[in-house]
C-alpha cells in the first residue's frame, strides 16, 4: 500500500464518522427548533431547498458522480468491470440528483411536462433507480466479487436512502396526510412536530445512504490503486 492510498483510507475513516455526526446534529438542530420555536431555523430546515441540509446532500450526490467520471475518464476501455458505460451512467444521474436537490427539479416536472401530475416524479425516479441492477447486472455481479466489502457498504447506504426517503414519502402520502388531522384536530402543534418528525427521518436517512454510498466508493478507489500498485 503506496502513501496515497494509506492517505485516502485514513481520510475516508475520519470523514465517514464525521459526516454522521454532522448530519445527527442537524437533525437536532431541526427539531429542537421546530419544538421551540414552532419552525425551522431557516439554514437548519430540512425541508426546504438551498439550506445546510439540502446543500450537503447536493455536496454527497455530486461528490459520488464526480468521483464516478474520474474514473470514467481514466478507464482504459478494456472488458474489465466496472465498465465505462456503467461508470457514465452513475456520473450522469449523480450529478443529476445533485443539482436537482438543489433546485428541486422532481417539484416541477408537471411543468416542465404538461399532463404530468406532480405526484409522479417519484415512480419515474424509483423506475431508473431499480432499472440499474438490471441494465447493469454484470458490472454488479463483478463488483460483488471483486469488491464484496465495499459493495455491500454501498448497497446498504442504498437500501438506507430508498426505504427511509422514498419509503417516508410514501408513508406520508398514503397514510399520514389523510389521517393526521383527523387524529389530532385540537392540537395542531402536535400534528405538525409528528411530520416534521417524519421530514427529519425521512431527510437523514438520505444523508446517512448517500454517505455510506461516498464511503463504499472511497474505498473501493482506494482498494483499485491497491491493485495497480
Amino acid at each position: 500500500m503506496n502513501s496515497k492510498t494509506a492517505a485516502l483510507r485514513r481520510a475516508s475513516y475520519i470523514l465517514l464518522p464525521g459526516l454522521i455526526l454532522l448530519e445527527i446534529a442537524i437533525v437536532i438542530i431541526y427539531l429542537s427548533s421546530v419544538f421551540f420555536q414552532g419552525k425551522a431555523y431557516p439554514l437548519f430546515d430540512m425541508d426546504s431547498s438551498m439550506t445546510i441540509p439540502s446543500l450537503l446532500q447536493a455536496l454527497l450526490l455530486f461528490s459520488i458522480g464526480f468521483i464516478s467520471l474520474i474514473l470514467f475518464i481514466a478507464w482504459d476501455g478494456s472488458s474489465r468491470r466496472p465498465s465505462r458505460g456503467f461508470l457514465l451512467a452513475i456520473a450522469f444521474l449523480l450529478i443529476y440528483a445533485s443539482i436537482d436537490e438543489v433546485f428541486k427539479i422532481h417539484l416541477q416536472l408537471d411543468k416542465i411536462f404538461p399532463g404530468l401530475q406532480a405526484s409522479q416524479w417519484m415512480g419515474i425516479y424509483l423506475s431508473i433507480l431499480f432499472a440499474l441492477p438490471i441494465v447493469f447486472y454484470r458490472d454488479f455481479a463483478a463488483l460483488w466479487r471483486s469488491y464484496r466489502q465495499e459493495t455491500a457498504i454501498a448497497l446498504l447506504g442504498m437500501a438506507i436512502f430508498v426505504l427511509g426517503g422514498f419509503g417516508a414519502e410514501i408513508f406520508k402520502h398514503q397514510i399520514l396526510q389523510p389521517t393526521l388531522w383527523q387524529f389530532f384536530p385540537q392540537r395542531p402543534f402536535l400534528a405538525l412536530f409528528i411530520e416534521k418528525s417524519r421530514v427529519a427521518l425521512e431527510e437523514f436517512a438520505e444523508l446517512l445512504g448517500e454517505t455510506l454510498i461516498v464511503g463504499a466508493t472511497l474505498f473501493f478507489v482506494a482498494k483499485r490503486l491497491e491493485k495497480e500498485d
